[in-house]
This record gives structure tokens, sequence and C-alpha cells, in this order.
């Protein structure tokens, strides 16, 4: 199976997707700035330290093997998939419903959709770990079992495959930064994060907005919503260097065969900013 895998960490190009996973022992440069290789810590949950041994996904260990890592496999296991690509038509029409209501501002039926395709993932998830919830039919707290859909392997690799395309993100900047330029992350979670654009884009707060905002930033900044331009014409440099890694690809992919060409969006744009924790920000404007 060891053999497998590495067939098939040889042969990810980003077109698809294997189940894929081994047992690794890793030991990335000590200059390396963000690691990507998640262990868990019994009271911290998952870090990322420099040295250690874990379970990963092919994603996971393909991108830390760019970084320069050392990686010693000491199992491994594939699942033969094909083409399969699980809930595609389902989760198209709960994308293609949460577009719309977007586009004609209904913040409830959007917000109702998305809550929607995120509870897929968690039914996928649901009772790999025991938890207890509370349950309103009953009044009382209690653990759930699995669900019908509950599947191990997809759901690992949907939480591996995310992490991977965030730690994309941050090793493209480290990346360009080594060639001159000064991208500086401020945080980073789940499938989104907060940066400072390089100075060498020259990017205003109105380079952001699409064009019928630009001439009038109080307005997008009343608005707020979907005011914000095409993330490819606002950071071409930090998109350019994106496209490089397999994952990102995978995952613009993945955008393009529900009829979408953008798959990183701006989701908030500032010229000021203040960081509290991971997800505590605080965004001003200050016009010059």
């Amino acid at each position: 199976m060891i053999e497998k895998f590495y067939e098939a960490l040889n042969t990810f190009n980003g077109t698809t997707l294997p189940i894929a996973f081994a047992d690794v022992e890793f030991e990335f440069l000590a200059d390396t700035s963000y690691p990507n290789l998640c262990v868990k810590h019994y009271e911290y949950g998952l870090i990322t330290p420099l040295i250690g041994r874990t379970v990963a996904t092919i994603t996971e260990i393909h991108l830390a093997l760019r970084m320069g890592c050392k990686v010693k496999i000491h199992d491994a296991f594939v699942v033969e998939t094909g083409e399969m690509y699980l809930f595609k038509d389902h989760l198209k029409g709960l994308i293609d419903a949460r577009n719309e209501a977007k586009k004609k501002g209904d913040e409830l039926r959007q917000q109702m959709y998305k809550l929607i395709v995120n509870t897929l993932y968690g039914k996928i998830s649901q009772g790999i770990n025991s938890k207890s919830k509370f349950d309103l039919r009953a009044e009382d707290t209690k653990s759930f079992g699995t669900s019908p859909i509950t599947q191990p392997f997809i759901a690992s690799m949907i939480t591996g495959t995310l992490r991977t395309g965030l730690s994309a993100i941050l090793v493209a900047m480290d990346e360009l930064n080594k060639e001159g330029h000064d991208y500086i992350p401020i945080s980073a979670t789940t499938d989104g994060l907060l940066y400072k654009v390089s100075s060498k884009t020259n990017v205003k707060f109105s380079d952001c907005l699409k064009s019928e905002y630009k001439s009038n930033v109080k307005e997008s900044l009343i608005k707020g919503g979907n005011v914000f331009g095409v993330f490819a014409d606002v950071d071409p440099i930090l998109y350019n260097k994106l496209l490089e890694f397999p994952v990102i690809r995978l995952l613009q992919s993945s955008r393009q065969s529900w009829g979408y060409d953008e798959f990183l969006e701006i989701k908030h744009a500032v010229n000021k900013v203040l960081n509290i924790k991971t997800r505590g920000q605080i965004g001003a404007y200050n016009e010059k």
C-alpha cells in the first residue's frame, strides 16, 4: 500500500483527489515559517510543529515535501475511487440557490443555504468523535451517534484538503517574500485569512471594489455585501503564484465543475485593522 501511496503522491497534480493517507514521521527545515503537518496535542488540539509524527492526507504531505520537509512513511492507505465526485449535483443546487439569494440581497435565505451546505459536511463527520449536544426535543444534553452518511475517510479528506489550501496561501506569501515582496498574514483559520497586500502591488482600497463602486467608497462601505471585485484582478501577483500549487488548482477545478470561475473571494477590505484574536478583527477605512 505504501507503493500505491507514493504513486498517487508523485502523480498528484490537482486534476483529481485520491483518498489517500499516510502515517508519517516528519522534520521541516528549521527556518520553515508555516509548517503544515498537524499533530494532536492533548491540551491545545491540533498544532503544527517542525518535528513530529502524524497521520496526514496526501495533499498535506505533498505540500510539506514542496517546503523541503523530510518525510518517512511508516504505513499508508489508498482508496480506489476513479472519477467519483460525491454530492456534486446536490451541492451545485444549494450553491446556485445561495448565490441567487446573494444577488437579490436576501441575507436570511443565503445564510440558510450556507448553513445547509455546511451541515452536509457535519453529517459526514457526525459521530466520528464522541460529542455531547443539547437535544431540543429531549430538552437534555446527550451524545449523538453516526448519521446515515458518516464516512471518516471522506470527512478527513475534506478537512485535510481545506487545511492544505489555507496553508498553501501562507506558503505562497512566504515564497513571494523571499523574492522581495512584503506580504503579511495577520490571521488565518478554516478557509480564509486576513493579510496585508504587498506594497509592490500598489493596491488602494478602491481597487478592491467593483467598477460601479470605485467612485463612491462611502456608498460601498454603507452597502456592504457583494461590492468587491475579482481577487485575480485585485492581487494578480498572489493569485498567479497560488496557481503553482496543485491543491489550489484542485479547489479551482471543483468550483469550475459547478460553473463558477471564481474560487477565491474578497470578503472584506480595509486600510487599517486591529487584530484582537484569530476571529476578532476591527477594520477601519481612512480616507486619504
